[in-house]
């Protein structure tokens, strides 16, 4: 079978960094943590350090496990120390001898290592600094990129230490699938290669080469069975492994295929033709492309939200209009993604507070907290921008101006994690009622007696940044059974 759209070499370059990392390793409940310096467990009273199971210390868009790798450990360290001796407040920034013995051990230590030692956390904030500077995400991006291209690595040469990878792409299956379910096949194998190394993924390729599994739905059921769920009943490591990435690839597929016309179309080629440039080199100055560091910006961001962002993709596909999440910080200080679409102009943030605007053909950033969301009696909403002391209007959004792209049977899909959500007009959408589009889409539902809808939304409402927000404020945290692996998608386990 002829495939029309395969999956190209820097498509999945992209997979891995984007699905596999930003979606499934760097985030955590829709916030970007490949920046600082994370530990997958909880910090007792005295900072007492109680790791789940031998997690230690981590960063990255593929999160490096320090314990696990105590070489990148000493590397961070000495980058911080050349960093900081640059910055004029050296003084207090730069390490004398002892305490760089004394961070080093701490940062090598495995979590088994920390329970023996009763250790106590490092004072982070010092480090995060670093993270989070150019020289820092420099450092960061270097590490990812190499852990990218060892997960994409292939030869034409057969069994000679054939990477998950490279071995998928010799199969029947892989060959006759279509761009998109190449990716999934792909973003599967590659997390599974992350997660376990050598472990999982030669029994489960054989059974693909043997014609046992012949669709990414039947890999993704194989890949669920290996473990058993955990006690409370939540996914196991690897299942909600895979899950998350395919998450990240659905954004990836909907980006693939954007209409031409839709300004993230652009954004796409342009960042996926180079998908390892980075978040710093995005921003250098490009005679032929101008606005890379906007568009790397909002690609990005968009793989932290994987649900909101397939809306917001499909609204801009259809030149339609879309208003969802309130640029002020909740009560509890956590903030809202916000995704706003008139037409093909748009304004979007994501919860670290990063935002960008593209409107009349022009890129900007924005801060949401210069922001304010006005809801109109008409029905339309307005966002305003404090510009020296003056608001002024960003953007607004008119639910009732037909679609750039639509026509009158188009549908904005209202896609969660099974994929089959009812749709709603891109040129029609309600004016919401409630501060949370879940909430404003379950009223719909229940509304129109869609019982089935009402209950998929639910699930995809537990599975959101909000609903896990919510979650984390009436439950306690809880181990998983299985901890091989850090799951930086399980906040509940996980402090930042």
């Amino acid at each position: 079978m002829t495939n029309p759209n395969p999956l190209t070499d820097n498509e999945l370059r992209a997979a891995a960094y984007f699905a596999v990392g930003v979606s499934s390793e760097g985030s955590i409940a829709g916030r970007d943590v490949a920046y600082r310096l994370s530990f997958a467990g909880n910090v007792g009273p005295g900072g007492r350090m109680m790791p789940v199971a031998n997690s230690g210390y981590s960063f990255g868009t593929l999160q490096i496990d320090l314990g696990q790798h105590p070489d990148v450990a000493r590397d961070l360290l000495d980058s911080y120390q050349t960093w900081a001796r640059a910055q004029p407040d050296r003084a207090t920034l730069e390490l004398g001898q002892n305490d760089y013995d004394t961070t080093l051990q701490s940062l090598q230590r495995t979590g088994r290592e920390m329970r023996a030692d009763n250790a106590v956390d490092i004072d982070r904030p010092r480090i995060n600094r670093f993270l989070a500077s150019d020289a820092g995400r420099t450092f960061v991006h270097g590490l990812d990129t190499e852990h990218v291209n060892g997960v994409t690595a292939t030869d034409a040469v057969v069994g000679n230490r054939d990477s998950a990878l490279e071995r998928l792409q010799r199969t029947d299956l892989y060959r006759n699938s279509t761009g998109d379910e190449q990716a999934e096949l792909a973003g599967m194998m590659m997390k599974l290669h992350n997660q376990a190394g050598r472990g999982r993924w030669p029994g489960l390729l054989a059974r693909v080469e043997a014609g046992m599994l012949t669709s990414p739905d039947e890999v993704k059921t194989a890949i669920d069975g290996f473990l058993p769920n955990q006690r409370n009943g939540n996914p196991d490591y690897l299942q909600s492994g895979a899950d998350n990435t395919l998450r990240g690839i659905e954004v990836l597929n909907a980006l693939r295929g954007a209409d031409p016309d839709s300004p993230l179309a652009r954004a796409w080629s342009n960042v996926s033709a180079n998908p390892l440039i980075g978040p710093v080199a995005a921003h250098q100055p490009n005679a032929e492309n101008p606005n890379l560091g906007f568009e790397y910006d909002t690609v990005r961001s968009l793989f932290l939200t994987p649900e909101a962002s397939r809306r917001f993709i499909t609204a801009l596909d259809n030149g339609g209009s879309l208003a969802e999440g309130n640029p002020q910080p909740q009560a509890n200080g956590r903030r809202q993604a916000g995704f706003y679409v008139s037409g093909d102009d748009f304004v979007h943030w994501n919860q670290n507070g990063q935002g960008q605007a593209f409107i009349g053909g022009q890129w900007r950033s924005i801060d949401p907290d210069s922001v304010t969301r006005l809801r109109n009696a008409d029905g339309t909403t307005t966002l305003t921008i404090d510009q020296n002391g003056r608001q002024e209007t960003l953007l607004r959004v008119d639910p009732r101006t037909p679609a750039l792209r639509a026509d009158a049977g188009t549908l904005l899909d209202q896609i969660g994690p099974g994929g089959d959500e009812p749709g709603r007009r891109a040129e029609h959408v309600p004016a919401p009622t409630f501060e949370s589009p879940y909430l404003n889409r379950l009223l719909a539902a229940v509304s129109a007696g869609d019982e089935a809808g009402a209950d998929r939304i639910l699930r995809e409402y537990a599975r959101s940044p909000e609903g896990v927000a919510f979650l984390e404020r009436g439950a306690q945290p809880s181990v998983p059974q299985q901890a091989e692996e850090r799951e930086v998608q399980q906040p509940l386990v996980r402090q930042v």
